[in-house]
């Protein structure tokens, strides 16, 4: 029974972190223009436990923050950046992935206007 449990418990946390470690790599998307402007391109750069945005692709990091990943599900929190939300303001995000494709869709935020729409990026 005790060997079940742990090979339970250890079948989870590999699922877990194999789910965590596709999410890592460099992604691209962009978010909808408003008001007649063009849509903003961006890359996602998420390592192990950080993420990066580049809005407009222009070389520059404008927001890095840090985030834990549940099994289909990634907490967020902005750590740096311009225009960022507290750090106590985490967000909450459903993710899928299909093939080359990751769609976040938020879940909980407490960052207003973060995540209004769900995010789609593909990776580069």
């Amino acid at each position: 029974m005790k060997q079940s449990f742990v090979l339970s418990l250890l079948a989870f946390a590999f699922s877990a972190t194999t789910s965590a470690q596709s999410l890592v790599g460099k992604w691209a998307g962009e978010f909808p223009g408003q008001n007649d402007q063009p849509a903003l391109k961006f890359t996602l750069t998420i390592t192990e436990n950080t993420y990066h945005f580049d809005m407009g692709m222009d070389g520059k990091v404008d927001v890095t923050g840090s985030y834990t990943s549940d099994g289909k599900q990634i907490t967020i929190w902005d750590t740096a950046g311009e225009n960022t939300c507290p750090p106590d303001q985490k967000g909450v995000y459903a993710f899928t992935l299909d093939g080359n494709t990751a769609t976040f869709t938020k879940v909980s935020d407490a960052c207003a206007g973060r995540g209004d729409a769900p995010l789609v990026v593909k990776r580069m």
